[in-house]
């Protein structure tokens, strides 16, 4: 079964990162602690968290905005627009990859019980018997088989994190504004 999922392999970060010693991966993390550090201190002196006047003190943002002629319902239809994306792209592109046969892969076992898993395509081909178009998945193996495993894309940590931010900034502009 360790077999069935060739979509979950490591990814490429992941191998570069193990092939760093202890030392450079404590020297990375350090600066990416300082490269934080120094966006966060240009956006405070900026007025971005309200504390200092600036170009980014949130009531400027407001003002400018309004200037604009941005209006509550404009920044409810933003907000709302990029929840929906966000909850929903990886639905259409889980139909997408299904209806055009991406992401499968074969379900045979063999007498040990081991899934083949290797890529499968979806073939289209006439059945001798009866004449009537059949879909048929053929792996890489050469194995023939009526159904394929197929793997869908899930939502990830920053696509959550993204979506709530975006429902909480709605129930902002909603209710307390």
């Amino acid at each position: 079964m360790e077999n069935l999922q060739p979509y979950n392999k490591e990814t490429p970060f992941r191998r570069w990162w193990r092939t760093r010693t202890f030392l450079q991966k404590r020297m990375i993390s350090f600066c990416m602690s300082m490269l934080s550090l120094l966006i966060c201190c240009l956006l405070y002196y900026e007025g971005f968290f309200g504390n200092v006047d600036g170009p980014l003190n949130p009531a400027r943002l407001g003002e400018s905005f309004g200037s604009m002629g941005v209006t509550k319902v404009h920044s409810m239809m933003f907000f709302l627009s990029i929840l929906i994306i966000t909850i929903s792209w990886n639905w259409v592109y889980n139909i997408a990859s299904s209806l055009i046969g991406a992401r499968l892969t074969c379900n045979k076992t063999d007498e040990e019980g081991k899934v083949c898993g290797a890529k499968a395509e979806r073939k289209k081909v006439a059945n001798e018997k009866t004449g009537k178009v059949v879909v048929h998945f053929i792996c890489e193996k050469g194995h023939k088989r009526p159904q394929a495993h197929f793997h869908p894309v899930q939502k990830g940590t920053i696509s959550n994190t993204v979506w709530v931010i975006s429902l909480a900034f709605c129930v902002i502009v909603f209710f307390l504004s």
